[in-house]
């Protein structure tokens, strides 16, 4: 059941800067509180594009924290992860510059094959306003 309403195909977050990132839930969990969510990320860069689509797990409490700590202080970092810790949205001061980073790090159950995307950008005020208005306007059902 969500909440007032919502329907999940509405519930969703995405901005175009400093990357494309899209984020949508496919899935919720009431027992413990989480999403399921299917992100979607293009980062182009010069002559190059990296893209990258998957499905993990986010912890309702975690989302609730990082949401509220968009409002700063910056000296800490704003975290977003998800639960088996694959997914990982940062958003901190670094040498007075606030700074975005989004990583991705996948290990298969034979350790024979790692996966690891990184990406990191300083961002501005404006930037850091459109990223925190997708997240507190995103509907919550819990």
């Amino acid at each position: 059941m969500l909440y007032r309403g919502t329907k999940v195909n509405e519930m969703k977050i995405k901005f175009e800067q400093p990357l494309s990132f899209s984020l949508e839930v496919i899935e919720t969990d009431e027992h413990v509180p989480s999403m399921r969510v299917n992100l979607q990320v293009v980062v182009a860069q010069f002559q190059n594009t990296c893209k990258y689509e998957g499905t993990f797990w986010i912890e309702c409490t975690i989302w609730d924290s990082f949401t509220k700590s968009l409002y700063g202080p910056f000296e800490k970092a704003m975290v977003l992860r998800d639960i088996s810790g694959y997914f990982l949205l940062v958003i901190q001061e670094i040498d007075k510059n606030l700074t975005f980073t989004w990583e991705f790090t996948k290990i298969d159950v034979g350790v024979n094959r790692q996966m690891k995307i990184s990406f990191k950008s300083v961002i501005n005020d404006e930037v850091l306003y459109k990223i925190r208005n997708e997240f507190v306007e995103f509907p919550t059902w819990w």
